[in-house]
């Protein structure tokens, strides 16, 4: 797998990963909780792609990743003012999940090279 597959594969697993947390909140009563947590899974799942992308941007790097960073923030404070405030902590655990998938995604491929 290549360093551009890497974020493709993460993203998938993310949304694997949301589906089931979602049914699996859902089958212990508490469906809210699920959502909010699958919402921050697909979130956070972009990053790496978005990092990607931000590589041939004309803006500099950091900039760019201060951006990606913070429209990610906003996209989850926003899923969770919808989804009610009091499961906005579910969703920020979801964004620092995905961000964990990617790095297992990214040491998986490293180590089988």
């Amino acid at each position: 797998m290549n360093s551009k597959g890497v974020p493709v594969w993460s993203v998938g697993a993310c949304l694997t990963l949301a589906l089931v947390v979602v049914a699996a909140f859902a089958l212990g009563g508490n469906l809210r909780a699920g959502v909010a947590l699958g919402i921050g899974l697909v979130i956070g799942s972009t990053n790496g792609i978005a990092a990607i992308r931000s590589l041939d941007s004309p803006v500099g790097f950091h900039l760019s990743s201060l951006f990606r960073l913070a429209i990610m923030t906003a996209a989850a404070l926003a899923a969770a003012a919808v989804i009610g405030l009091a499961y906005a902590w579910l969703v920020l655990i979801g964004v620092a999940a995905a961000q964990l998938v990617l790095v297992a995604v990214a040491a998986r491929s490293l180590l089988s090279r």
